[in-house]
């Protein structure tokens, strides 16, 4: 992992001879890597929903057959075997940690150098934490924008999954907790994957409105 990370290192430091400003940099690696894991992501998502449409025919079957368990055990087997159980999802989830992950510790040993960047003039330094909370404030913001999705009308027709709200204000507090104390170059890595993140996720939506639409 450490040839990764040593890679990611070199390359920000390319991006901030070119920019001269690494903050700058660290946006640039930080969407150029994202844009790169969207195939995984899509098969991600995709791996999901049909997740979530095996699961709701598996609750069909079991009231439809709640009598009959050896007729509920056949239906069962017959829809894994047609459907199956892949571990797609999980495959490209753990694909993605590493590289986020390497991504992660090239910014935070690159930030330990004493700079500013252009992209934050407030900031006196990126290995600093932001004293006004701007930056912190945003990326929670930018984190708590998929959960609400699912309660836009436009996405109404894909029913997305609604996460309860205790578990999305306690993953709030958390990330808001843990945003506070990082550095500004790292924060600022956070808010640009955050974004990145949620972006995609907002179009990756309205595709699918529209191919349900079309169908």
């Amino acid at each position: 992992m450490n040839i990764f990370i040593r890679l990611f290192e070199q390359i920000i430091e390319w991006l901030h001879m070119v920019s001269n400003d690494y903050g700058v940099a660290i946006v640039i690696i930080t969407i150029a890597v994202r844009i790169l894991l969207i195939p995984l992501n899509i098969k991600q998502r995709k791996s999901a929903g049909k997740q979530k449409e095996i699961s709701e025919k598996v609750d069909v079957i079991r009231k439809e057959y709640k009598n009959d368990k050896e007729k509920q055990e056949k239906e069962l087997a017959k829809l894994y075997r047609e459907n199956g159980t892949g571990m797609g999802g999980c495959l490209t989830s753990l694909i993605q940690m590493p590289v986020m992950i390497c991504l992660y510790n090239a910014i935070r040993h690159i930030t330990a150098i004493e700079c500013g960047t252009i992209l934050l003039p407030w900031v006196s330094s990126l290995l600093v934490r932001d004293q006004y909370f701007i930056l912190p404030i945003a990326t929670l913001v930018v984190q708590a924008l998929p959960q609400i999705y699912p309660y836009l009308s436009m996405f109404s027709v894909l029913k997305l999954q609604k996460q309860p709200g205790g578990a999305v204000a306690a993953l709030l507090v958390m990330n808001g907790i843990f945003t506070f104390m990082l550095p500004t170059g790292v924060g600022l890595y956070y808010f640009v994957s955050g974004l990145f993140q949620s972006a995609e996720q907002f179009i990756y939506n309205l595709l699918c409105v529209r191919r349900v639409r079309l169908q």
